[in-house]
């Protein structure tokens, strides 16, 4: 089984099958959780194969929705998930859970998947869709998250189908800062984060540490954070109830009594149950001789004799061997003790005066190589967009942005032009779905004009054919 090899190479543990490593996992082991968090770079066959195998589906939905899980775990187990072609209802219930990890790059072209499958599994589970629950706020932290990778007109066609009161649905909208809480929705999570605070703040805290009491802080958007400041400035009265610091009101009571003036009630003697007879205790050896004290003194050891010397051969060291001369073609070439060249004899000669032709390697070496041209701003951008990356077209255009707004808009054409014109790039032909991204951002007026200059541009030299 290649999946159980897989998350057994890095010896987080030594799991025979497949049922012994999800038995840990459901216990949530160290081990074990770090074995499923490397997993996450396995082939997407073997994530497949770890998903299909008995219940582990339901034991990795479980830790993905788990937010005391470390976040490579989590991812791990969602990718699988997804991997596996997780189905309704279920898949609602991971987008709820594990929304929040749609951000991170480490999820790939999952990430699209969960949201467009996982948020409207997610609207028609069942409940009182206008009830205020931390769940809600789950669906509203997913929903904000998911804008990133669909962005906000995607995310607001598929929260159309809502109910017109669906709390996560208006909270996920005043998350992206499209409307606003209304006064009964906003009085209700109030109230509902001063509750978990004190109810989190009351739990003992070994109720804390397995997950009996309620997160804190919950998994809300960043909007919510003024509300959860202001439940906590709230709760800054309550006290744990711990049972080792708050013991009983009888045993208060007991401890606190004034003790009583009045005798002493006489021990009852031991009973002895029918058939047996208490025998006098055993007394001490007379003749038994007291062990006194013990010190410990450190011990000497006798001289030992040193070895008689044995004489030894001197040392000789070996001979060193001729260093080889660069070639010549000179007979008498030769060298002093310092490695300086000794002159001819007839260097001075009247007929002979000329200089000596210098001593150089031959002329047989390779051609030296060519260095390789530096790739510029937006070659990654660029390689992103034909890989067909999710949010491709998005970040190299917020790239652009950023490159107009400190050198200006024209030498960010000038740059983008030369970028286009490397011969890496001729010949290249636009994926659909970057294709029809680009085409979008150039139609849409309410982006910035860097991007739709950059989205002009690439259209214009990938498509048309202009330079």
């Amino acid at each position: 089984m290649s999946i159980l090899a897989t998350l057994r190479q890095d010896r987080a543990g030594e799991w025979k099958t497949l049922d012994d490593f999800l038995r840990e996992l459901r216990h949530r082991e160290t081990g074990a959780l770090a074995a499923l968090a490397g997993a996450l770079a396995a082939p997407a066959q073997e994530q497949k194969e770890l998903a299909e195998h008995g219940e582990a589906g339901a034991v990795l939905l479980e830790v993905a929705c788990d937010l005391r899980v470390p976040r490579g775990g989590r991812l791990a187990a969602a990718r699988c998930l997804l991997e596996a072609g997780i189905g309704e209802p279920f898949v609602g219930h991971l987008f709820i859970g594990a929304g929040d990890l749609v951000t991170d790059p480490r999820l790939g072209g999952m990430a699209r998947k969960l949201v467009e499958s996982g948020l409207p599994a997610a609207l028609s589970l069942g409940g009182d869709p206008a009830r205020i629950t931390l769940a809600a706020g789950a669906f509203a932290r997913a929903a904000h998250a998911g804008a990133s990778v669909l962005g906000v007109a995607r995310l607001k066609e598929l929260l159309a189908p809502a109910p017109e009161l669906h709390a996560g649905a208006i909270a996920g909208l005043f998350a992206l800062g499209e409307v606003e809480l209304p006064d009964g929705h906003r009085t209700g999570w109030k109230r509902l984060l001063e509750q978990t605070c004190a109810a989190h703040r009351r739990a003992p805290a070994a109720a804390r540490r397995i997950g009996l009491a309620p997160q804190w802080p919950p998994n809300l958007p960043e909007a919510f954070d003024p509300m959860v400041r202001e439940a906590e400035e709230r709760s800054a009265a309550v006290q744990s109830t711990d049972a080792a610091a708050s013991p009983p009101a009888s045993r208060k009571s007991a401890a606190t009594a004034p003790p009583s003036k009045a005798r002493p009630a006489t021990p009852e003697p031991p009973r002895v149950p029918a058939g047996k007879t208490l025998a006098p205790p055993i007394r001490k050896s007379p003749f038994r001789r007291p062990t006194g004290t013990v010190v410990e003194v450190p011990g000497t050891l006798p001289p030992k004799p040193m070895e008689p010397l044995t004489s030894r051969a001197p040392h000789q060291p070996e001979p060193r061997k001729p260093v080889g001369h660069l070639p010549s073609r000179e007979a008498d070439l030769r060298f002093d003790a310092r490695g300086k060249r000794v002159p001819r004899a007839d260097r001075w000669s009247d007929q002979q005066f000329e200089w000596e032709a210098p001593v150089l390697p031959s002329s047989d070496l390779p051609p030296p190589t060519k260095a390789q041209v530096v790739p510029g701003p937006f070659a990654s951008r660029l390689q992103a967009v034909f890989d067909d990356r999710p949010e491709a077209v998005d970040r190299l255009c917020a790239a652009a942005e950023a490159r107009a707004a400190v050198r200006g808009e024209e030498q960010l054409l000038g740059e983008l032009r030369a970028e286009t014109s490397r011969a890496t790039w001729r010949n290249r032909a636009l994926p659909l779905h970057q294709l029809q991204r680009l085409r979008s951002v150039m139609q849409d007026s309410a982006h910035p004009s860097p991007w739709r200059a950059a989205a002009g541009m690439l259209l214009d030299f990938f498509v048309s054919g202009h330079a």
